[in-house]
């Protein structure tokens, strides 16, 4: 409330000018502050001529919203079937849109106007939800339709907000890779359904896709699955679609290049490295020999970052280049190769060395002690370490190939065991310098889990008809194992840590010894996958599950 002081004496006349102020005040319109913010797509309330209107040959169509809206992108929105000429227009009034066209509508057809995420809401940006409108020229108008499912291919999770893109079937995939626009879309519900509607009877070429920049195509990247190459409009099929993910165009690079004095260089990697992945140097008119290639020598990746040893000043003028060896996605048969620049790197003081990662707590049984310092060593001293299991002096088997910057104590220590390594000054020796490391005695305790501290999983698949694998993974998603599996097996996993597993079959039915994802230039589905129930394992526990497999899983895509 707000309350406004006049002066004495000024009478009927200030009354009045106060009761005017207020007033006025009071008619402001004006959006209010706060609240929740509006997710309410605008309905359209009527429309001219109706949907579904028979023996019309209307000039423009007129929808009547419940808001006011607009249709800022309205050119690369709309689809109209049969397509209509370029002299098209469209106008928002408040709460009305009208779209007109200059072209003479043919004679007895049924004309759809799709207009995808055109039309929206004039504070939120809002889009109207299927709007859609469909009237015949003729006396009939076409009401066949294609309908069916979208599902996650790996899950079996309804994917909502996918667009189903029709095609005629005699179109050719080179086509709808180049770009061609559908003849009709619908979108998928909350339950992963579809419906397009008033087709005329024919074959349609099906594809549904994730289309976050709206362009109505599939661009890689984006989740897609493969439908029917020629479904029948009059069939009454209800299709099933599974879709994956797709890889999306990279251009790695390198950033934030540095070196020491004792030629230990490192870079900053763009992009994300897995397992498997593997750098190699690339060979140029500025490099014509392998003998640098020979003394510039590469440490791998860790935490994103490259790092190679040998690095001097005669590399500063060489055009040099990695190959980034990419391992073969999940689901693909090979990998890939990207070439990075290299750029020259800068000239910092001396890397010490340091203490970067190292074995704690308890591991599990197979797990190895590793020891990774800051820069690559040449030179181990193993006189200069003392290694105790159990309180129980032992030979120290190390893993390790100089010069590398880590090395890792060899398995073979038994469940439960207490291992204590201590390193006296002077272990490891930095490549080309007299540093050291540790300066300081320093000591690593951890321990192997013990037996009572695990569980085992036994799990009897049943029903396998085709080749395939059984991976187990942990409730991260981390796999533990992946194991072929051919016929009905028992499967035992011992020394796991408690917590959550589960079994995934993912079939091969052609026998190539991979699981094969989405192929659009070939036109095939994902082979199909199938998740078992999770599994709570305890510590000390014994679990046994029988899991009998669908037949139809290994009848191919």
């Amino acid at each position: 409330m707000v309350m406004i002081a006049f002066p004495h004496g000024k009478g009927k006349m200030g009354a009045m000018a106060l009761l005017w102020f207020v007033a006025a005040g009071c008619a402001q319109v004006g959006s209010p502050s706060g609240g929740p913010k509006d997710e309410t797509p605008p309905k359209w309330t009527s429309s001219v001529p109706e949907v579904g209107a028979v023996e019309v040959r209307p000039q423009a169509l007129s929808f009547i919203f419940d808001e006011y809206v607009k249709a800022p992108q309205w050119r690369s929105q709309l689809l109209v079937s049969p397509p209509l000429g370029a002299g098209m227009e469209l106008e928002v009034r408040g709460h009305e849109v009208i779209l007109s066209w200059d072209d003479s509508l043919a004679q007895e057809v049924t004309y759809v106007f799709q207009f995808g995420d055109a039309v929206v809401d004039v504070n939120e940006g809002n889009p109207a939800q299927n709007l859609l409108h469909a009237f015949s020229t003729g006396t009939e108008l076409d009401t066949l339709s294609v309908r069916g499912h979208v599902r996650d291919a790996l899950t079996g999770q309804p994917l909502d907000g996918f667009r189903v893109l029709l095609y005629p079937d005699a179109w050719p995939v080179d086509s709808l890779l180049a770009g061609a626009l559908p003849s009709y879309v619908a979108t998928t519900d909350g339950e992963g359904r579809f419906e397009a509607g008033y087709l005329p009877k024919g074959g349609f070429r099906v594809l549904a896709v994730e289309d976050d920049n709206r362009n109505y195509a599939w661009d890689a990247g984006e989740m897609v699955a493969v439908g029917p190459a020629s479904a029948k409009s009059q069939d009454t099929t209800l299709w099933d679609l599974k879709a994956s993910p797709t890889r999306a165009p990279s251009a790695p690079y390198l950033t934030e290049a540095r070196r020491d004095t004792l030629g230990w260089a490192r870079w900053k990697l763009n992009d994300s490295w897995v397992q498997g992945d593997s750098l190699s140097w690339a060979l140029t008119d500025s490099m014509p020999g392998t003998w640098e290639v020979d003394e510039l020598s590469l440490q791998g990746v860790r935490g994103g970052v490259v790092r190679a040893s040998g690095w001097t000043e005669r590399f500063d003028s060489l055009a040099l280049q990695m190959v980034w060896h990419h391992m073969a996605p999940w689901g693909e048969a090979v990998g890939w190769t990207d070439t990075l620049d290299v750029p020259r790197p800068r000239v910092v003081a001396l890397d010490s060395l340091s203490l970067v990662d190292k074995p704690m707590g308890s591991l599990l049984p197979g797990e190895s002690g590793t020891v990774v310092l800051s820069a690559p060593v040449q030179t181990l001293d193993t006189s200069r370490w003392r290694l105790a299991v159990d309180s129980v002096p032992v030979t120290a088997v190390v893993q390790w190939g100089p010069p590398s910057t880590e090395w890792s104590l060899a398995a073979g220590c038994a469940k439960g065991s207490q291992v204590e390594w201590t390193f006296l000054p002077g272990v490891a020796q930095r490549l080309s310098s007299l540093e050291w490391w540790p300066r300081d005695t320093l000591t690593l305790t951890w321990q192997l889990a013990q037996e009572e501290d695990l569980a085992t999983w036994v799990l009897s698949l049943e029903g396998v008809r085709c080749p395939g694998q059984l991976e187990l993974t942990n409730a991260k998603g981390n796999r533990l194992d992946l194991v072929d599996v051919a016929m009905d097996t028992l499967l035992r996993w011992p020394s796991l840590a408690p917590g959550q597993v589960q079994a995934t079959w993912w079939s091969d039915p052609v026998g190539d010894g991979v699981w094969r994802s989405v192929d659009v230039e070939a036109w095939t589905a994902p082979e199909p996958v199938a998740k078992s129930e999770a599994v709570e394992l305890r510590a000390n526990w014994l679990v046994e599950t029988t899991w009998v497999l669908d037949s139809v899983w290994c009848l191919g895509p």
